[in-house]
């Protein structure tokens, strides 16, 4: 999701550890924590629901056989 390196990590924690402090840090640590896995199921959800909705699966198997056939027509002018 985020391209964050250790660097910036480290950073991130020491600038957590002077503005909210030691003794919440870890609270607060397992409250975004929480909030971001809840957030993240509920774009999965809404993906997943869209996704069922426009029939995407249908879609992909099509894109897939077009595919297929391109190849085996493909095949067929390469042996001729």
């Amino acid at each position: 999701m985020f391209q964050i390196g250790f660097l910036e990590l480290i950073l991130i924690l020491i600038i957590g550890l002077i503005v909210i402090g030691p003794e919440k840090l870890p609270d607060t640590y397992k409250f975004i924590l929480k909030n971001l896995k809840l957030l993240r199921n509920a774009f999965d959800d809404a993906k997943s629901e869209i996704e069922r909705n426009i029939g995407a699966d249908e879609i992909k198997q099509d894109i897939h056989n077009e595919i297929r056939l391109k190849e085996l027509e493909d095949n067929e002018k390469d042996s001729s």
